[in-house]
């Protein structure tokens, strides 16, 4: 049996993967639970999304259809919130995967997808479902028992003591910083290290202390088990396609709708400029269509790569599109335009520089008397290399590929 679960929280609180974990918990005595859970974020740039726009899906062997069914009910009812405005729980039971189910996922990572599609597969396949009140959740539902996780990560994840949901995380950051440091590259978005900030734990009341990510499970337990904290309730080591883009389709300028995340190439068509709250705006162009790229306030330090671009730079743009602009989360130099200045030439005699002569009558020299026309070009240094630039880990979507991910890439990754 495939169990997928989605849209149980809301702002003010609780959280699908605490329920998950909970309900994993619960069903032991039912039957045996099948590899790890699968933590699957979606299309970024849903409406109604909670947060980070996940949703969980697990496997259990079990001859106990019904009581399985019932406890999972009972459950999602119990640690859903369902008064929150926005909050639609699907609950999903599949006795297979079908391609369709899996075709499924890949739309829901990548597009806006609608109710009744998941509604089609699940009755088409003869899935038993239960969507609350709206019931958006069976998309997600739906769409993480289908998901096929061809690049992966993991994360493991603590949760609190319900006594203590609401109150402030108690978390030693200097341990933090040490597993960060024993463990990097391995595990990341840990620390910021530019921003000097601790990301792997929410602000918010919902139920998780902290989340380790990475590629490595031994390291992720070698920094869980370096890190101080308050006393853990639970915890769960996720298979997840965050850090993989996912989400990311390639395409071009000219055949881009909003609310996709994409890969497209162009030429800087002006230079950045900033607005008031410190956001940066530029376009890139291709051939006869144009885009324009925004690199937010919140992206803090990437901000400063941005400002290095200038018109005739050749780059691949990394992020999703809302009302034709596209928001930066990582970008690759392909090829850098040669930045010019212009200078009065030398005397060929002397050797020193010579003066205008005039409005519209070139250079003069003083000294030797000798004439030019034209003023001299000169390529100046420029201070960005090729290679890929991404937003520090305070600025990360779930989704977006580390840097430190990308092998046999030239990188330059934002620690």
């Amino acid at each position: 049996m495939f169990i997928g679960i989605d849209d149980t929280d809301s702002e003010r609180g609780l959280c699908t993967t605490y329920l998950a974990a909970v309900l994993m918990d619960r069903l032991r005595p039912f039957g045996e639970l099948v590899g790890l859970p699968k933590l699957v974020r979606l299309n970024p740039c849903a409406q109604f999304k909670t947060r980070g726009n996940a949703a969980i899906a697990f496997q259990i062997e079990t001859e106990r259809v019904q009581e399985v069914r019932d406890l999972a009910l009972q459950t999602v009812v119990e640690l859903s919130d369902l008064s929150g405005k926005n909050t639609n729980p699907g609950l999903v039971m599949a006795d297979a995967v079908s391609r369709r189910m899996r075709d499924f996922y890949k739309r829901a990572v990548t597009e806006i997808l609608e109710i009744y599609e998941a509604r089609e597969i699940l009755e088409a396949d003869g899935v038993w479902h239960q969507g609350f009140k709206k019931g958006r959740g069976l998309i997600g539902a739906l769409a993480a028992v289908g998901a096929e996780l061809e690049d992966h990560t993991y994360e493991l994840i603590a949760y609190r003591e319900p006594k203590r949901w609401g109150t402030p995380r108690m978390i030693d950051q200097a341990s933090v910083w040490k597993a960060d440091s024993l463990t990097y590259p391995l595990t990341w978005d840990t620390v910021d290290c530019h921003n000097n900030r601790i990301v792997f734990a929410p602000h918010s009341a919902d139920p998780v202390l902290f989340g380790i990510r990475g590629d490595d499970i031994g390291a992720i337990d070698l920094a869980f088990q370096t890190i101080t904290s308050e006393p853990w309730e639970r915890k769960v080591l996720y298979l997840t396609n965050q850090g993989t883009d996912a989400h990311i389709i390639p395409g071009v300028v000219s055949e881009i709708v909003d609310n996709k995340s994409y890969r497209l190439k162009g030429r800087v068509k002006d230079a950045p400029q900033a607005i008031e709250g410190g956001h940066l705006f530029f376009s890139i162009h291709d051939k006869e269509n144009s885009l324009v790229c925004a690199a937010f306030e919140p992206t803090k330090n990437f901000r400063d790569t941005v400002k290095k671009l200038i018109p005739g730079d050749l780059i691949d743009v990394y992020g999703a599109v809302k009302e034709r602009t596209l928001n930066l989360e990582k970008l690759e130099v392909l090829e850098l335009a040669d930045r010019i200045a212009t200078q009065a030439p030398l005397c060929p005699s002397c050797g020193k520089r010579m003066k205008s002569a005039g409005r519209g009558q070139g250079y003069r020299c003083r000294r030797c008397k000798l004439n030019a026309e034209q003023r001299e070009l000169k390529a100046l240094p420029r201070d960005i290399e090729t290679g890929f630039y991404e937003v520090p880990p305070c600025a990360r979507r779930h989704l977006s590929k580390q840097l430190v991910r990308m092998k046999g890439q030239k990188v330059h990754p934002s620690r």
